[in-house]
């Protein structure tokens, strides 16, 4: 920046160096880091389970929807990581016949209980922390953190539980009218892929179930436990 830039465009750059916000000679495009975090019980061969529900998840954000988005992505790639799962009919039927019509009731049910009406080893929560964007200033993101975890049906031990935080699409711009391109581009954006990449995530950090895939059939079997 020389003498001939404008007084303004002078004025916002102290600033946003004075804030934080930017530090030179370049950008600093993160308002925090991106992080994940997984622990394993250390006795979790003791109690790894073969047939896993997947319970429905929870939404504590404020976008509607993206709860089934990490259910459905949880279901889809559970088999993959050598665990049968109850099917989604007979654990939507379980969670009728117990009244559980938001997923904040299944507080209310041992996991014993729980475990003997899905007829699992073991129950897989989840839930939806925060799904937004976030427009502040010349910042534009947006933000998706979930958690996972894996219960024991007899024991109601936490086996594995798993965390992801990210932020997408990060971007600078000082010209007002880019900065609008940019919110309703994030506002347009796939929430399905973003939360698919966490799950993704979450996931590798399962350790590897009993069940070993092999063949479509296999596949087929391992995904349909009533």
């Amino acid at each position: 920046m020389n003498n001939t830039t404008p007084i303004c465009l002078r004025f916002l750059w102290a600033c946003l160096l004075g804030t934080g916000l930017l530090s030179a000679p370049g950008l600093c495009a993160q308002t925090k880091a991106d992080k994940e975090s997984w622990e394993v019980a250390a006795d979790y061969d003791q109690h790894k389970p073969r047939t896993i529900a997947v319970l429905p998840m929870d939404n504590l954000s404020f976008e509607d929807g993206v709860e089934e988005l990490l259910y459905q992505q949880v279901y889809q790639r559970l088999t993959a990581r050598g665990y049968a799962k109850i099917s989604a009919d007979h654990v939507s039927g379980v969670m009728k016949k117990l009244g559980v019509t938001v997923p904040g009731l299944l507080a209310g049910f041992a996991p014993k209980r729980l475990g003997d009406e899905l007829h699992a080893d073991a129950l897989l929560f989840g839930q939806i922390e925060q799904s937004a964007g976030i427009h502040q200033a010349v910042y534009d993101a947006v933000v998706v953190s979930c958690s996972l975890r894996l219960v024991d049906a007899r024991t109601g031990k936490i086996l594995w539980h798993a965390e992801q935080w990210r932020t997408a699409h990060r971007q600078w711009s000082l010209d007002p009218f880019n900065m609008l391109l940019n919110a309703l581009g994030h506002a347009g954006a796939s929430r399905q892929d973003r939360v698919a990449y966490l799950v993704q995530e979450m996931l590798k950090t399962l350790p590897k179930g009993p069940i070993e895939i092999d063949t479509d059939d296999l596949l087929r079997r391992a995904e349909l436990i009533h």
